[in-house]
């Protein structure tokens, strides 16, 4: 029975990568191939599901920003931004972390070494950061509307991004410097794409570095506005009237929907940073393979945390389901069964037709499709062309 051989000693990338070290012993003669196991064969075909999952529901994400204007808000720009670095995540970097558990080398060159290791934490970090800003913008949205009106503008919002992207590349370049491909022997000259520091005191810093800038600092300004949103929520006792009530339900699920998929970044990269500074403290000189399965396992959840988000917007958002619905009328018609009297007969007959509403003071009968849409255009604002459907409040 062939034995599976461990894996060379891996650095966990604060992104959610894999590069490999060159610390690993040559545990056997040059001639022969590693056996990696299984797990080089459905790893990859995991990776590649999640990828097409979530490269399918985030590009749907945009085309319905795109195609509706009633979702054309601050709240859905930053979703728009969101969607497109989790699309860049999942094109960009997960079929080469694929690759690499697939193969024992890196056959990429050098400067996909640099650049894809590169984009995957520039991506990461444009990730947290998106998510901290759409926390601010519901905290404005929620608890200062009216002061905000100003500051709450789909140009600010598309400056706000592109500070983001700005940042997000300018905070991530320590990792491009170090990154290089180097020869080692493991079961024969291997190319491996690994990290190279100056000495372990400064890859310690750096991974402290990437924890804070990509996940505790964007999760503490989410958790900061969420929590002056409830604040704000569970104090207003005064009497609302009924305009102002629904205004306020529709503000709470918004909100709700934002807070959602904070938590469930939060709860989906959590795994990765707990290995990331397991590893920093540990320090071991090669991969058992029930680590390597427990990275695997925090991988595919980093993974999914980019591939989920549509899904979270169709559950919790309410006009993202209207338009689904509008985009596809055919699969949601409501046939309901009514009664018709026929003179001829002694019984009524119950016939199948379309749901109808009678408007008063009017001849004309709408059906349930004109129904939802005289629904959708009174709650119409007359805020300005950003603000046509009240869905961030």
């Amino acid at each position: 029975m062939d034995t599976v051989t461990p894996y060379p000693t891996g650095d966990f990338t604060a992104a959610g990568g894999w590069v490999s070290s060159t610390e690993s012993p040559n545990t056997t003669d040059p001639g022969e191939g590693p056996t990696l196991g299984p797990e080089a064969d459905i790893v990859p075909v995991i990776f590649a599901i999640i990828c097409l999952v979530g490269v399918a529901g985030n590009s749907f994400v945009i085309y319905m920003v795109y195609r509706f204007v009633e979702l054309r808000t601050v709240t859905n720009y930053y979703i728009v931004n969101l969607a497109v670095t989790d699309l860049a995540f999942l094109i960009c970097c997960v079929p080469f972390s694929a690759a690499k558990i697939a193969t024992p080398s890196w056959e990429f060159g050098e400067f996909l070494c640099k650049f894809i290791f590169y984009f995957m934490q520039v991506t990461v970090q444009a990730t947290c950061l998106t998510l901290a800003a759409v926390s601010i913008d519901r905290y404005l949205c929620v608890v200062k509307p009216f002061e905000s009106l100003n500051i709450r503008t789909p140009k600010t919002c598309l400056a706000v991004s592109g500070a983001i992207w700005i940042g997000s590349f300018l905070l991530s370049l320590p990792l491009p410097i170090h990154m290089t491909t180097v020869t080692h022997d493991w079961y024969g000259p291997r190319t491996l794409c690994t990290e190279v520091w100056p000495s372990h005191m400064a890859r310690q810093a750096y991974m402290i570095y990437t924890f804070l800038i990509s996940y505790v600092i964007p999760l503490v300004t989410s958790l900061t506005s969420h929590s002056l949103i409830i604040r704000h929520l569970c104090l207003r006792v005064q009497v609302l009237n009924h305009i102002q009530q629904q205004a306020i339900k529709r503000k709470k699920k918004v909100t709700r929907m934002v807070a959602v998929v904070v938590s469930l970044f939060t709860l989906f990269w959590l795994p990765n940073h707990v290995m990331n500074l397991w590893w920093m403290a540990a320090q071991p000189k090669q991969v058992s393979h029930v680590v390597f399965i427990v990275k695997v396992v925090s991988l595919c959840l980093c993974y999914c945390s980019s591939a989920i988000n549509p899904f979270v917007y169709a559950i919790l958002g309410d006009n993202y389901r209207r338009c689904f619905k509008k985009l596809f009328p055919r699969f949601f018609r409501t046939n309901a069964v009514v009664p018709v009297v026929d003179n001829q007969s002694s019984g009524s007959k119950y016939v199948h037709r379309p749901r109808q509403l009678n408007i008063p003071g009017s001849s004309n009968v709408n059906t349930l499709p004109n129904q939802l849409e005289t629904q959708s255009t009174a709650r119409k604002v007359q805020a300005g062309p950003s603000h046509v459907f009240e869905l961030d409040g």
